[in-house]
C-alpha cells in the first residue's frame, strides 16, 4: 500500500526490474520452426530446442532474446535451459544496460534450468521466497523482457498450483508448475514471478497457447525447485536427486472403485525397481501413498516436485494405504541424478 492507501506494486516493481536481466543467446543454425517461440517445446510431440530468430539467408549466426534473474550480488543467474541451450555465446544485459559476457555454470534439461555467471559485484539480486506458501489468488508479478520490451511488469494472480504440463516420457522431468493469468510473451522465458514483496516465487517458463502468443495462462518453476537446481548446479556443476524406485499412476474415482478403495486421491505404487528404495523401504505395488514427510500428495505433480527438490540419502516418510489399512514407511532415497538423461 502506498501512504494515500491506494493499492501499488511499485516496490515490487522497482526493485525486481533491477534485478531481471536480458538474456541474448548466439546459435549456430537456423531453427526449423515457422514460427520462433521459447514455448514450443512444452506443446510439441517432441523436444525441438532453443527459440531462434532467422537472420538472411540463413548463413548467419541466428540471435535469441530471453530474460534472466539475479540470485546473487556477485553475478549468479537464473535462467531457463531452453533459452541458452546449443548457444555457442551468451550476453547479459543489466537494467543499467551494462553488458557482460556469461559463462554456463550448470544446466537441468528435466527443470528446464540454466545457471550463469558474469564477473561482476554489488549487483541488485532477488530473494527467493516461498512457494509452498502461495496460494490460489494471491496477486503476482511477472517481470522479463517480452517481444524486446526490457524491464516489463505485468500482474496477474496463481490461478493453480502443481499443474502438470509435462508430455508422458520414459525420462523423469519436472511436472508440477504455478500457474497464472500474468501475460506473458515470447521473451519472457527465465523471467521472474514475485510475490508482492518483490520475492521470487518462480520462473517463468512456459505458456498454454494455440500460436505462440499469450492466450491465458502461463506456467513458473517453482522457486523451492528453481533454489535447490540452482545450488546443485553451483556447488556440484550438475543436479543431486533422490530415486524412489518405482512407477506410479494418480488415483482417481474410477481407480477407487477398481481397486475397491475409499481414498481417491493419492500415488498408487505400479512396478517396484528390485533393490530400490522403494522395495528397500518395503513397498509394494498396489500400495497408495497419500503424505509424503507430513505434507498431502494427491497428484504426480506433487510428486515430482518431491523428487525435484531431494536428494540421495534422503529419509522421507510416507504415509501409506495398504489393504484398507493405514500404514507409516520410512524410504532412504537412492541416486536418482541420471533419471532425466
Amino acid at each position: 500500500m502506498s501512504s494515500s492507501n491506494v493499492l501499488s506494486f511499485r516496490h515490487a516493481a522497482r526493485m525486481s526490474t533491477l534485478a531481471t536481466v536480458k538474456v541474448k543467446s548466439i546459435f549456430p543454425e537456423v531453427a526449423p520452426l515457422p514460427v520462433p517461440d521459447f514455448y514450443y517445446e512444452f506443446f510439441n510431440k517432441d523436444y525441438v530446442g532453443p527459440y531462434r530468430l532467422p537472420s538472411g539467408d540463413g548463413r548467419k549466426d541466428n540471435t535469441g532474446s530471453a530474460s534472466g534473474v539475479l540470485i546473487s550480488e556477485d553475478g549468479y543467474i537464473v535462467t531457463n535451459y531452453h533459452v541458452i541451450n546449443t548457444a555457442k555465446s551468451i550476453e547479459v544485459i543489466l537494467a543499467d544496460r551494462h553488458s557482460y559476457p556469461a559463462t554456463v555454470v550448470g544446466t537441468d534439461k528435466a527443470t528446464d534450468l540454466a545457471l550463469l555467471k558474469i564477473k561482476a559485484e554489488n549487483l541488485p539480486f532477488i530473494e527467493f521466497g516461498n512457494s509452498d506458501s502461495a496460494a490460489v489468488g494471491d496477486i503476482v508479478l511477472i517481470v522479463g523482457n517480452p517481444l524486446n520490451f526490457t524491464s516489463t511488469v505485468t500482474q496477474g494472480i496463481i490461478s493453480y498450483k502443481a499443474r502438470n504440463i509435462a508430455h508422458s516420457s520414459k525420462q523423469w522431468t519436472l511436472q508440477s508448475y504455478l500457474q497464472t493469468d500474468g501475460v506473458v510473451n515470447i521473451g519472457n522465458s527465465g523471467g521472474a514471478l514475485l510475490d508482492l514483496s518483490g520475492k521470487l516465487l518462480g520462473i517463468v517458463t512456459a505458456i498454454a497457447s494455440p500460436n505462440g502468443v499469450y492466450a491465458g495462462y502461463s506456467f513458473a518453476i517453482p522457486a523451492k525447485v528453481v533454489k535447490k537446481t540452482a545450488a546443485d548446479l553451483r556447488n556440484y556443476g550438475h543436479v543431486q536427486r533422490g530415486s524412489f524406485g518405482m512407477t506410479a499412476v494418480e488415483m482417481d474415482a474410477e481407480t477407487a472403485a477398481e481397486l475397491k478403495t475409499s481414498v481417491v486421491a493419492g500415488i498408487l505404487i505400479g512396478n517396484i525397481e528390485n533393490g530400490g528404495a522403494a522395495d528397500k523401504a518395503g513397498l509394494a505395488r498396489g500400495d497408495i501413498i497419500t503424505s509424503i514427510s507430513g505434507v498431502p500428495v494427491e497428484s504426480l505433480a506433487e510428486l515430482s516436485e518431491v523428487i525435484a527438490c531431494s536428494y540421495p540419502g534422503q529419509r522421507l516418510l510416507l504415509k501409506v494405504v495398504r489393504n484398507g489399512g493405514h500404514i507409516q514407511n520410512a524410504i532412504i532415497l537412492l541416486d536418482g541424478s541420471d533419471i532425466a538423461k
